[in-house]
């Protein structure tokens, strides 16, 4: 059915009050798909290559059919859909005055949150994916390293769909009346379309809402991706590189940086049998090493006369930013830097300046690198940060308050000072 939401649920109200009802159970029964035929068969919920495709019939049930096309029939009722609906609007009606509707009690119609709870209750995982930060060439490898993954929710306006994922495989399953499932390519998978954010692929110009990967164990590999995620990500190939090298437990140099840390290395030990999601100290510990493994920023020692400093940074201008930031380089002040060999320059030979990009490497900076910033004019009077000085001031105003080791003192402007004891040479009237 196409065409105003609100005009198809009256319509779908008349059918029903006309015995649509009745025609829709009579069909179910002939499926060969109520509840009293589906008590006596095994729970099974391997998905099937060639299952059959269940069709929604004058309801809004997409969402309960995207469960039944991934997973069979027999893994949720109609039953089971509406009291899960009414649990959530149960327990957020304790926490909130007013609760959104989380289905239509006549036609179905469930939001994404009824179906990740569903999910759940079977013992199934759902991992939202954020596709307003994250990449589909970066999550599309990252999910698929999961081994139980089977496919993807995907949520348009109004209407849900099953991308179901079976050896490299990709195939849409809608529930709506003759529209056929056909195959999805892989490369044009999420992407941007024009005047879309994301779409399904590139003969779908639909927008993308919301997306669940659903499979049988914990998305691990997904959720250091997401807690690692930077404006500036490395290749995709590192990030999936290095996720894979830190959940293989036979790494002997994670097990390595591990020892003495109990809860990683039992995670790690239970990780080689069964997919368990690690707790929370143990996914901080994986996150981090995930962080120093895939950053491109790097350490540089930079001396300026007596004085020295490790700046972490990831680029020719990220350092300089650095120096300025901490007035050792000033607009209108030349400025070099040497390394102990030579005089810093890219490989065209241009010196670094004030607007100077490019990568450490086009530089020939390495981690650990020290670098002599030498200037060819005097800074200005301005303290240097680790430096020692003496500081004279004036504060005229009124005294508002007196601590134990401070005074608060307003000047004439309204600004409030507060005034170490221990600093204050002498005191006026």
């Amino acid at each position: 059915m196409v065409g105003d939401r609100e005009a198809i649920l009256a319509r779908l109200k008349r059918d029903l009050e006309l015995g649509a009802k009745k025609e829709f159970v009579s069909y179910e029964e002939s499926e060969s798909d109520s509840e009293g035929e589906l008590e006596f068969e095994p729970y099974q919920t391997f998905p099937m290559l060639d299952s059959h495709v269940i069709k929604q019939h004058g309801d809004l049930t997409c969402g309960m059919r995207c469960l039944q096309n991934m997973y069979g029939a027999h893994i949720v009722t109609r039953e089971e859909m509406d009291n899960q609906a009414k649990i959530l609007e149960q327990q957020e009606s304790t926490f909130a005055d007013h609760v959104e509707p989380k289905y239509d009690p006549d036609f179905g119609d469930y939001s994404v949150e009824v179906l990740k709870a569903l999910l759940n209750s079977k013992g199934k995982w759902a991992q939202r994916i954020d596709i307003q930060k994250i990449p589909s060439g970066y999550f599309i490898p990252v999910i698929e390293a999961n081994p139980t993954f089977v496919g993807y929710i995907v949520a348009f306006d109004g209407h849900y769909v099953t991308v179901k994922y079976s050896k490299d495989i990709y195939r849409c399953i809608d529930s709506l009346e003759n529209v056929p499932t056909r195959m999805i390519n892989r490369d044009s998978l999420f992407k941007a379309r024009p005047g879309i954010f994301c779409s399904q692929d590139s003969d779908d110009q639909r927008e993308v809402i919301a997306l669940l990967a659903v499979g049988g164990s914990p998305f691990v590999e997904y959720s250091l991706m997401h807690d690692t995620w930077s404006s500036l990500p490395p290749t995709v190939g590192k990030y999936i590189g290095n996720i894979r090298r830190i959940l293989n437990p036979m790494i002997k140099k994670v097990k390595q940086r591990a020892t003495g840390n109990t809860e990683v290395l039992q995670w790690y030990q239970q990780w080689k049998n069964v997919r368990k999601a690690p707790n929370e100290k143990c996914l901080k510990y994986l996150t981090s090493f995930l962080s120093e493994s895939i950053t491109d920023e790097k350490t540089v020692i930079v001396h300026m006369d007596e004085h020295q400093t490790a700046i972490r940074c990831s680029s020719m201008q990220h350092l300089i930013g650095e120096l300025v930031d901490m007035q050792w380089i000033s607009p209108g002040t030349e400025f070099f830097f040497q390394t102990p060999s030579k005089t810093l320059a890219d490989e065209e030979g241009n010196e670094p300046d004030l607007h100077s990009e490019g990568t450490l490497e086009g530089y020939g900076i390495t981690d650990g690198t020290q670098l002599t910033l030498l200037t060819r004019a005097s800074l200005p009077n301005q303290a240097n940060v680790g430096g020692f000085y003496t500081f004279r001031c004036i504060v005229e105003g009124t005294c508002i308050g007196q601590q134990h080791n401070a005074y608060s003192v307003r000047d004439k402007k309204g600004k409030v000072h507060v005034i170490y004891k221990q600093c204050i040479e002498t005191i006026t009237q």
